[in-house]
Parts: C-alpha cells; structure tokens; sequence
C-alpha cells in the first residue's frame, strides 16, 4: 500500500498539469477566436459602407443626368455635333 501511494500522488500531479495546460491552451484559442471575429467585423462593416456607397453611386448613374453628364465628360466623351478643338503648343514656345 505505501508503494501505491506516492504513484498515485505523482499520477495525480501530472494529471493536473495536463489538465492545466489543456486549460490554457484553450483560452489561449478563445482569445484568438474572439480577436478573429473582432476583426471580421471590423472589416464586414467597412465592406457594407463600401457595399452603400456603391449602390448610391450606381442610383445616382442611372437616374442623375448631371452625373452622367460628368462621367462622360471625363471619359473624353462628345455628343454628336460638337467640335472638338485641341491645342498644341508650338515647337518653338518654352516648356515649363
């Protein structure tokens, strides 16, 4: 009987270390996971922003005859019958 004994104090004392390590372990992931999802929600708010923007963005380009207006403008789109003029410089005028 007193053989048993000191296996099973030392049984015990390594169960309880592996018990705590398992613990730690597992909170060490807990933490990791909440630290994951915080940031996946960060970045799932600024993609719905991104997300409202654009839809505001396409309404405005189907219905706004000013912003359409302007996005051809600055495509170097003209409408049929306009002249277009461009302005060379000279060879001889300085360059800044």
């Amino acid at each position: 009987m007193r053989f048993i004994q000191p296996w099973l104090s030392i049984l015990a004392v390594f169960m309880l270390l592996i018990g705590l390590y398992r613990f730690v372990e597992g909170f060490q992931n807990w933490q990791e996971a909440r630290q994951i999802k915080r940031h996946s929600l960060a970045e799932l708010a600024e993609l719905e922003r991104e997300r409202d923007r654009l839809k505001i963005r396409v309404e405005k380009l189907k219905t706004d005859e000013l912003t359409k207006e302007r996005l051809t403008r600055r495509l170097s789109y003209i409408k049929p019958g306009e002249i277009v003029y461009k302005i060379v410089p000279s060879p001889d005028t300085p360059r800044e």
